[in-house]
């Protein structure tokens, strides 16, 4: 059974009540495509695969790049915790696969 690398982009920290911002090249992937051009993206994050409740990433791309961004609107929700994340590529042929997966750590802040 095959593991899914660890990179800079396996774990990533989100904060409470702010937004959050992370920008991905193709390249920083394993086995990506070479470009983004046909696919559409989709990013949610859940406690574990199945939890039903789950929180979803805007994603902005172009034809290399991607940018995962949450609204702080959104983070403010979301408990402290560890969580499971992935990014899901949609070709245009209709075959879905996994572009990038990991954990996201929810880390408490405190503000006066």
């Amino acid at each position: 059974m095959g593991t899914t690398p660890q990179t800079n982009l396996s774990i990533i920290d989100v904060f409470p009540g702010t937004d959050f911002v992370r920008g991905v090249q193709c390249a920083e992937i394993d086995n990506a495509p070479e470009d983004l051009v046909g696919y559409a993206l989709f990013a949610q994050m859940r406690k574990n695969h199945e939890s039903k409740k789950f929180w979803q990433f805007e994603i902005l791309k172009n034809e290399t790049d991607f940018v995962l961004f949450m609204d702080s609107q959104i983070t403010k929700t979301i408990p402290p915790g560890h969580y499971n994340y992935d990014v899901m590529m949609l070709h245009t042929s209709g075959v879905r696969s996994i572009l990038m997966q990991g954990q996201v750590n929810v880390i408490p802040t405190y503000t006066s």
